[in-house]
């Protein structure tokens, strides 16, 4: 009886798993707070596994655009339209999740730069001992808007030897933390993200860069109503509010 019992209840344990399935999810790092916490929230609710494979925006877009198998990409907006003309992304997928400007990070405690025109913000460069921003070569979007910056504010050359370049800004990030960069430029959300430090403030109008990222659904996925059901929690009313938190404006 107890044998036919525990049979009952391993045929039972089985079919409740038999529809779990995993979901790679393509996360660039100014939303990486965000979607990893909204990751492990549809884990527990869902049952399905979620793998994020973390990269720049830049990078994201061209692994999707190289043919990587994933199941929801997230980049920017436009990389997203444009993948989606392409046919890598499922055009009817695409949602946008918010926009993040750039914004300048120091260490917790340190004294605020000014920052608050470009001529404050150009006398700020050039006064830190160090500065970092992702690399442009690695599609970072932060630091490809940086570098542009610099090179329009003329200060480009006198920059270089003390721009320190990474990978993506939540690394450089933990150096400016531990004081071994004095400061940091990325997108706001991951500086509101990253501990031991402060956002000083946002890059000032004339010189921002205000991007919109959206997630969308690989065209190649094999789970596609898993990946919608992900991205409707993306955009969901408790989702929204934890991308305000994090510094970005809704989208309407």
């Amino acid at each position: 009886m107890m044998r036919k019992f525990l049979l009952t209840v391993l045929i039972s344990m089985l079919a409740g798993g038999a529809g779990a399935a995993e979901i790679k999810v393509f996360c660039p790092g100014a939303v990486r707070s965000v979607v990893a916490e909204l990751a492990q929230a549809f884990q527990q609710s869902s049952g399905h596994s979620v793998k994020l494979e973390y990269g720049t925006a830049g990078a994201v877009a061209k692994r999707v655009a190289a043919g990587d198998i994933g199941d929801v990409a997230i980049t920017t907006a436009s990389s997203l339209a444009r993948l989606a003309e392409e046919g890598r992304i499922i055009a009817d997928s695409r949602r946008d999740l918010g926009k993040v400007g750039v914004a300048v990070a120091v260490r917790s405690g340190a004294t605020l730069p000014d920052i608050s025109t470009p001529d404050a913000f150009k006398r700020a460069m050039l006064g830190a001992k160090s500065v970092m921003y992702a690399d442009p070569a690695l599609g970072g979007q932060s630091g490809i808007h940086a570098a542009r910056v610099f090179e329009k504010l003329g200060i480009a050359e006198a920059m270089k030897p003390k721009t320190m370049l990474r990978p993506g800004a939540p690394q450089g990030l933990v150096e400016v933390a531990n004081g071994d960069i004095e400061i940091g430029i990325g997108q706001m959300s991951e500086i509101v993200a990253a501990k031991g430090v402060r956002v000083a403030g946002p890059l000032p109008g004339e010189l921002q860069n205000t991007l919109t990222f959206s997630a969308g659904i690989v065209g190649s996925t094999k789970a596609a109503g898993i990946a919608r059901e992900f991205i409707g929690l993306l955009v969901s009313p408790g989702a929204r509010e934890k991308f305000k938190a994090a510094g970005f404006d809704l989208p309407e």
